[in-house]
């Protein structure tokens, strides 16, 4: 007993112990890295030391040349994942650039180890803006192209210059012909303008000119306060401050407190250049345009019949995505092509906007054979090389196979009693070929492969016993009515007709009404389907009952209003392929999809 609680303590110990005492590659390869990769004479800049250890003291002389150094901080962090510990270790060091041009921070000797060289670009010092040196607050901006073409994404930034003690809020630029994008990549840092010490405010938008052009850019403002100079309780030490001066607040002031101040970013102008005369159609200037297709098999098969789903994205560099064009295929000659809605999204994280459009694709091959998808190309106008470029994706093509015993090869509907939610998980989950079954647990495996075999001969039974008994209540209505209503004949007959045919040759039928645009050849082929799996299914009421799905509810809706209401039945046929593209969602609940006696008669009747 005392040795197992040794063996207990050791084992509750032992991640102590690793954490306690540095790894084994703690000494690893120190990195270094910048803040900022471009500042202004003046401005200050941070020079960052990361190393998975501890870190020595570093020798900086060879900075002084270039620099001035500030100061230094520390930081450390620790974490422990799994048992395995990391240790992260970085010295910051702040750094004033003498000079301006482009400088080289060069390798720093760090306990034995050494650093990477980097660049730093050092521009002029600015001039102008709202303010001047000394004020309390002032602004300078900047275009990075001040001549870019129409629809070409720019960086419009303003710096907002504050001593210590001002705070407030600062508002938003406006430009006339051009729309703006905040950038979410904010800096902070001081700078030192004439002996006075400048803390800094760094904001970048994105700027799109919307027309061809000069267009104005009016700068942002700026409104806070100053708090006095002394002790923040300077008032509450000198009462007779708001007596002496009776007009202070009535001029914005609270004795003691502070002083309103404000400042205004200068204006801004840029020359807007009309799209170069052989850039191609739609204009489209961007940084780098990236144009993908997904989803194709590896093999390159697929089955009449079966939807295939692709993903077609477009992204650019320099483009929110509401400016990028809509992804289209091409027309793909023995296949029906069903698109689905865009999903865009914008990324403006880095300098440049990332915008993104995606957009899924059904297609359902309809012969044997070969089809061939055509390649898909998409112009462009790249900014930075001021040339014309194009985004390309090659041709396919892909072997159609024909229809698997029983009639064509289509999706095989979804099971009677689930959800939509489990039908798409199962439609997802990939198949496991039996050669990937693990050796060591064929005996478990057997045991769970018989489990479920008596699971599925229960089902079976159960499902005899809910056939049968139907049968029987049937026949003993039918005896006890005596007749049988005419329209409940004809969708019984229909039913035993078409239960005799497979699931796939009558999902089949249906697609190939929908694809004719015949709303009543639709509306028969999709009961009949129906009819495979509940043969009491009389009428499309009944149908829309047992469902679950809204869009499937939608779909049938639409198509009995095309009916009876003279609508497009083309585009309603489309609705109802692409609603049932992947089966029926039946509800889960149990109820029988029939309707009572006692149930409203349907809104749009069935007519057959």
């Amino acid at each position: 007993m005392t040795r197992r609680w040794w063996i207990v303590l050791l084992v509750l110990l032992a991640p102590l112990a690793q954490a306690a005492s540095p790894s084994t590659g703690s000494v690893g390869a120190v990195h270094a890295f910048l803040d900022r990769s471009h500042v202004s004479l003046g401005e200050t800049v941070t020079l960052n030391i990361q190393s998975s250890g501890p870190l020595g003291t570093p020798d900086l002389a060879p900075l002084e040349q270039d620099f001035q150094v500030l100061g230094t901080s520390n930081s450390s962090s620790l974490q422990i994942v799994n048992g395995k510990t990391t240790r992260t270790t970085q010295l910051g060091i702040a750094l004033k650039p003498r000079h301006a041009g482009t400088l080289t921070i060069p390798a720093l000797d760090v306990g034995g180890n050494k650093t990477q060289p980097l660049t730093l670009q050092v521009g002029a010092a600015p001039s102008g803006g709202s303010g001047r040196t000394g004020d309390p607050v002032f602004m300078e901006t900047s275009m990075l192209s001040s001549s870019p073409y129409v629809g070409e994404q720019t960086v419009y930034t303003v710096r907002l210059f504050y001593l210590p003690g001002v705070s407030g809020s600062l508002g938003d630029p406006n430009a006339d012909g051009a729309s703006l994008i905040r950038l979410d990549r904010d800096h902070r840092y001081t700078v030192d303008r004439n002996g006075y010490a400048y803390q800094v405010l760094e904001y970048n938008w994105a700027l799109i000119p919307q027309r061809t052009g000069m267009i104005t850019v009016q700068g942002p403002t700026f409104q806070g306060q100053r708090l006095a100079v002394g002790s923040p309780g300077a008032w509450f030490n000198n009462p007779n401050a708001l007596f002496n001066n009776p007009n202070a607040l009535l001029n914005g002031q609270v004795p003691g407190i502070g002083a309103p101040v404000s400042a205004t970013a200068p204006v801004t102008r840029i020359d807007a250049r009309v799209a170069p005369a052989n850039a191609g159609k739609p204009w489209l200037p961007a940084r780098d345009v990236q144009l993908k297709l997904a989803g194709l098999p590896a093999n390159g098969e697929v089955t009449v019949g079966v939807p295939l789903t692709v993903t077609l994205s477009i992204s650019a560099t320099g483009q929110p995505a509401e400016a990028l064009p809509e992804p289209e295929l091409p027309m793909i000659t023995g296949a029906r092509v069903y698109p689905d809605q865009t999903r865009d999204s914008t990324d403006d994280s880095g300098q440049w906007l990332q915008g993104t459009r995606t957009r899924n694709f059904a297609i359902v091959p309809q012969h044997n054979g070969k089809l061939s998808l055509p390649a898909i190309t998409l112009d462009w106008w790249d900014v930075a090389h001021d040339r014309a470029e194009q985004a390309s994706v090659p041709a396919r093509t892909l072997q159609v196979s024909g229809a698997i015993a029983g009639g064509a090869a289509t999706v095989a509907p979804a099971p009677t009693t689930s959800s939509a939610t489990s039908g798409m998980a199962a439609r997802a989950s990939p198949v496991v070929p039996a050669a990937t079954v693990i050796p060591h647990a064929v005996d478990a495996q057997w045991f769970w492969r018989m489990v479920a075999l008596a699971s599925l001969a229960l089902w079976l039974l159960v499902i005899a016993a809910v056939v049968t008994w139907w049968l029987m209540r049937r026949k003993a209505q039918a005896s006890t009515n005596g007749s049988v209503s005419v329209e409940v004949a004809r969708a019984a007959a229909g039913a035993t007709k078409d239960v005799s045919k497979s699931h796939r040759a009558l999902q089949a039928e249906m697609f190939e009404a929908a694809r004719s645009g015949d709303a009543a050849a639709c509306e028969h082929a999709l009961l009949a389907w129906a009819r495979a799996d509940h043969p009491d299914i009389a009428n499309v009421a009944a149908l829309r009952n047992a469902l679950s799905d809204p869009v499937q509810r939608d779909a049938l809706d639409a198509l009995q209003r095309t009916r009876w209401q003279d609508g497009d039945a083309a585009a309603a046929c489309s609705a109802v392929g692409m609603a049932f593209a992947h089966g029926f969602m039946w509800r889960a609940d149990g109820r029988s999809p029939r309707t009572g006696h006692d149930d409203l008669p349907p809104l749009y009747p069935s007519r057959e």
